[in-house]
């Protein structure tokens, strides 16, 4: 495994102002969140950035993974996060979002807000329904990777996409977009005007589904799916700065 595919974890101590638990995207690994999380480290934040089960591996061993096993590895990096004693942040592109939506179904008590990049929540491409079935038949498709507008920019991902691991990201959806109404913290949400991969409707039912009164949504006009890395970048990087630091204000106004 590449050294910059694996997990990343920043701790500043206790000086540091809150944690971020970044959570990459499916079939790709932390190397997307990186940049990311060094400039939330740089403006004073901790970082955790696990490595889902399955992935920055081949495409045959993400087949074998399960989205039981990648919620049970983030819930693992939050108790990690709250072990240093500040508040928890989360965020995530694309699965990332899937399942920090989930993290915060289950575990809100834990989090201060939610970063969301081009967050997926359902598939409406054709035939996706028939995953469960197609793995038997065709074992994998063309990668999804890399679906980026800066033409410098390049994604890590598996060569290919592994239809049983894609078939069980939709039974993740399946439990998580029935309980959107679960989810009450503070969101911040960014949406990429064009992207090739989820469709910016999802974002919209997210923002109808969840039932936090504090929703922000920023529209990224040059950036494609993988937005933590092309254009729009800085904007979401200084955005969830902008958004943490409020938050952790307004959460030490009511404790004056």
């Amino acid at each position: 495994m590449p050294i910059d595919s694996e997990e990343f974890r920043f701790d500043l101590g206790p000086d540091a102002k809150a944690t971020m638990l970044l959570c990459h995207g499916f079939t790709s690994d932390p190397a997307s969140m990186r940049p990311w999380g060094e400039y939330l480290r740089d403006e004073g934040f901790n970082v955790i950035a696990p490595l889902l089960p399955g992935h920055g591996d081949t495409w045959q061993v993400l087949a074998k993974a399960t989205w039981q096993q990648w919620y049970a590895r983030l819930e693992e990096a939050l108790d990690e996060a709250l072990a240093l004693g500040l508040p928890v942040f989360a965020g995530g592109l694309s699965m990332g979002g899937s399942l920090t939506l989930r993290l915060a179904e289950q575990r809100g008590g834990d989090l201060a807000g939610l970063v969301l990049v081009n967050p997926a929540i359902f598939d409406d491409k054709p035939h996706g329904f028939l995953a469960p079935v197609l793995r038997y038949v065709m074992p994998s498709v063309s990668a999804i990777g890399s679906d980026l507008n800066k033409p410098d920019a390049r994604e890590k991902t598996t060569s290919r996409t592994p239809v049983a691991a894609y078939a069980s990201l939709r039974r993740l959806w399946k439990v998580t977009r029935p309980e959107l109404a679960r989810v009450t913290v503070p969101l911040r949400i960014f949406t990429s005007a064009e992207d090739h991969v989820v469709s910016p409707r999802n974002s919209a039912v997210i923002r109808a589904g969840v039932r936090s009164k504090d929703v922000e949504s920023t529209v990224l006009p040059r950036s494609f799916h993988v937005a933590t890395l092309d254009y729009d970048a800085q904007t979401i990087f200084s955005g969830s700065v902008a958004f943490m630091d409020r938050q952790l204000a307004k959460a030490r106004s009511v404790h004056d």
